[in-house]
């Protein structure tokens, strides 16, 4: 009978465990898409957490996923892409420090700040925060987050007045990465844009007229003693409908005259910088292979530009006595979609 007993009380002591650390999360409102251009819902998913004296539940680290539960569909059978959507952190809020005094904070819970893209499988919304959650007494804290819709022409198939439904899956995670709570949250999306979609982006790049032919000039003994360069503005504009990489190579081994006089390739090097903001995107010595001199993990819709520098190394032996010739050769620009 004792015995029996124990067994019962032991089962039931793990679920009031459970039970002192829970997450309860909630949406604020819905979701409507009513610009090609994509849409945020602010605020729209909080998660509270709620603690309880719980001692030994290995929370001193911690983690938070979440991932969607099931397609997400409407009345009409239409099933909206989930990775289309995506989480933001707003905030986090709270007004009780934990056992270690320190308050609920972003720099404290070092949670993941960037976007977030929705998906059937966990994704972390907190990997492994420092913020000890283990305590004597209750305590409680609020994680808010955005929801966005990305824009483009795609939303035109999955437009319909009636309603989608996002159902989300938020799971508690201690140090283990054993489970200490699991919820289920929804929200309602309606996708319903004005206007005429938006044309795809044609994945184009473009060399300007002015930097077709470049002349690098030796003219006077500085030139040869300290090397001579040039450089062009907004050289290659690019354009892409997703992440993209800009590849140099040279047709030839070698530059050559009319004469059929040779000088390498590789005595010219070239600094690519994007326009804007004058950071080296590329340095490289040319030569007939392929070599990136700008990558982007996310696409260009609008023209981006670069600027473009060719020089030769002062002092470089191989352009000294040589006939007053112009040596001529031919690069290739390539755009490849990432």
């Amino acid at each position: 009978m004792n015995k029996f007993l124990f067994a019962v009380l032991a089962i039931l002591i793990g679920g009031v465990g459970a039970a002192q650390t829970t997450i309860g999360p909630y949406n604020t409102g819905w979701l409507p898409v009513n610009s090609y251009s994509g849409a945020t819902s602010n605020n729209l998913i909080f998660i509270p957490f709620h603690i309880n004296s719980n001692q030994g539940s290995q929370m001193k680290r911690w983690s938070l996923t979440f991932r969607v539960a099931n397609p997400i569909v409407n009345s009409e059978g239409k099933v909206f892409p989930a990775e289309k959507l995506s989480f933001k952190l707003a905030s986090i809020t709270g007004s009780q420090a934990n056992e270690d005094g320190k308050l609920p904070s972003i720099a404290n819970l070092q949670p993941l700040t960037n976007k977030i893209p929705y998906q059937f499988s966990n994704s972390f919304l907190v990997n492994n925060s420092p913020y000890s959650l283990q305590m004597k007494q209750y305590f409680n804290m609020n994680m808010q987050y955005d929801v966005a819709v990305e824009g483009g022409a795609y939303l035109d198939t999955y437009k319909s007045w009636q309603n989608y439904t996002v159902n989300l899956v938020i799971e508690l995670w201690n140090s283990k990465m054993e489970t200490m709570d699991s919820k289920t949250v929804s929200f309602q999306m309606q996708v319903y844009p004005s206007g005429v979609p938006p044309q795809p982006v044609q994945n184009s790049i473009i060399i300007d007229g002015a930097a077709k032919n470049v002349l690098l000039e030796f003219k006077t003994p500085a030139d040869y003693a300290n090397g001579v360069s040039k450089t062009l503005s907004r050289a290659v504009s690019v354009t892409s409908s997703t992440g993209y990489s800009v590849t140099v190579q040279s047709m030839y081994q070698n530059l050559t005259t009319s004469s059929n006089q040779q000088l390498p390739v590789n005595l010219i090097r070239m600094i690519s910088r994007d326009h804007s903001t004058q950071a080296v995107t590329g340095n490289v010595v040319l030569s007939t292979a392929s070599q990136s001199v700008a990558n982007s993990n996310t696409a260009a819709t609008e023209p981006r530009f670069f600027d473009l520098t060719y020089a030769t190394q002062g002092g470089e032996n191989s352009f000294f006595n040589r006939s007053y010739e112009q040596y001529s050769g031919t690069l290739i620009f390539s755009l490849i979609p990432q």
